[in-house]
């Protein structure tokens, strides 16, 4: 994104690239435009924070809201393999930090966290795929993929079970992404990025699933 010459009205932080290349494509197929002069106003500025330890080390959150000018304030990370552990850190931070934010839910809400502070600014939080399940971003996007593609998506699955049984040194947490690239790279034209493939519509971005979230 382009530099900012003042502090953004709304801003989002990410974990990396990926995300912020795609969730732009993601609010633009909603026929919400995303242009670059508007950004920080009209839509967030997107920071890429390089991996969820820096937006959970201590000071990231509160220190955002220090800025003059800031309104929103959004926060987008992945499960993993524990969505209640992943916001129990970001509630314990918040609660620790940020004195109006003392009575945080247990568990954030199906459709992520949303809260107006007593300033007028909005924090929210959302945590991939659904703020429920373990997995990231690529499990959100697997429910992007059009219901004509099932057959072909199972397909990958079992290519990549296979491959594990084969040897081949995937980790756990990264079998979701695999499947995603392994299906991906069957496509014509292959192997697109996943902001690619949303804006080439290998990836339905107003798929019912993808509602609460760009909600």
């Amino acid at each position: 994104m382009a530099s900012q010459t003042r502090t953004p009205a709304m801003k989002l932080l990410v974990e990396g690239a990926t995300e912020l290349r795609l969730i732009p494509k993601l609010v633009e197929a909603q026929g919400i435009s995303w242009k670059e002069a508007e950004v920080g106003s009209r839509v967030p500025c997107i920071d890429d924070l390089g991996g969820v330890e820096n937006i959970l080390k201590a000071g990231t959150i509160s220190t955002e809201f220090k800025a003059s000018g800031l309104e929103r304030l959004g926060v987008i990370v992945d499960a993993n393999g524990d969505a209640s552990g992943r916001w129990h850190a970001i509630r314990q931070r918040c609660e620790s930090e940020l004195p109006d934010m003392a009575d945080l839910p247990e568990q954030i809400p199906p459709d992520g966290f949303v809260r107006k502070r007593p300033d007028g600014s909005w924090l929210g939080v959302w945590i991939m795929p659904d703020n429920r399940h373990q997995g990231a971003l690529e499990e959100f996007l697997l429910g992007l993929v059009p219901d004509t593609a099932a057959e072909l998506l199972e397909y990958a699955r079992h290519s990549v079970d296979g491959a594990r049984g084969l040897g081949a040194a995937l980790r756990d947490v990264d079998v979701t992404k695999s499947v995603v690239h392994t299906w991906l790279a069957w496509q014509e034209n292959p192997g697109p990025q996943l902001h690619q493939a949303v804006m080439r519509r290998l990836l339905d971005p107003q798929h019912p699933q993808s509602r609460p979230f760009i909600s």
